[in-house]
């Protein structure tokens, strides 16, 4: 005998999700990672630009970010970055600074080998610029991008309807529950909780990290026959 599946049945999508901040520390340890590819400094991808040279043959004055990765956009969740590189050029390097567009500024130390220290972020996006300057006169700068993530956790709260019919329309009296099914990417879901509960309508889920998050959920019967999977929701958690 072909058993009947059940009616689909739909996440609220009108005010069906609800950020709630909840304390804690993120998703585990988030050291730097370049998500941005290796860049060169003085190159217009990285913002940079050289100053006159002396002579058409001398090399380019130079800057490049190495630690703790090459240019690009780095993440962390840390309140502070430090970075380090390289400069080099026709004269002598005479001088390596740093702006932020928070409004901060300071000296690395060092010349051809320089260091920052410790460089403070804020939440977000912060744009930081690295320019040396040569015995010559001749400027180059080297920007990358530092995307500090917050360090709190968030929390989301789904609503749903429970089915009352199933795909033929007769009437459903044996609904045992629900299963939502979560991930960071559309489609694709690695999480999932059960819910042993047809009563049951709203669900929070706590401890989800910065990011996009993408649920869908299905309900089951008795027999353990599932509803077609719901529509997707996402929602953003700062």
């Amino acid at each position: 005998m072909k058993h009947q599946g059940l009616t689909k049945f739909t996440l609220l999508t009108i005010l069906a999700l609800v950020l709630g901040a909840c304390s804690g520390s993120g998703s585990g340890p988030n050291p730097l990672q370049d998500a941005g590819g290796g860049g060169t400094g003085g190159t217009p991808e990285y913002g940079g630009s050289s100053g006159d040279e002396s002579s058409s043959d001398a090399p380019p004055l130079t800057i490049t970010v190495t630690s703790p990765a090459e240019g690009g956009t780095l993440e962390t969740p840390d309140e502070a970055v430090a970075l380090a590189g390289t400069a080099s050029g026709s004269g002598e390097i005479v001088a390596v600074s740093w702006t932020s567009d928070k409004g901060e500024q300071g000296t690395a130390s060092g010349s051809e080998s320089w260091e920052t220290g410790n460089i403070p972020l804020q939440v977000g996006d912060n744009t930081i610029t690295i320019t040396a300057e040569d015995s010559t006169g001749a400027t180059a700068s080297e920007t990358v991008i530092v995307k500090r993530e917050s360090d709190e956790m968030g929390s989301v709260t789904l609503n749903w309807e429970a089915p009352t019919t199933r795909e033929d329309g007769s009437p459903l009296t044996d609904l045992s529950g629900y299963t939502i099914h979560y991930g960071r990417m559309s489609e694709t879901y690695d999480y999932e909780i059960e819910i042993e509960n047809p009563g049951v309508v709203s669900y929070v889920i706590e401890q989800l990290s910065p990011g996009t998050w993408y649920f869908v959920a299905r309900a089951y019967d008795s027999a353990g026959l599932e509803s077609k999977i719901s529509n997707e929701v996402s929602k953003d958690v700062p």
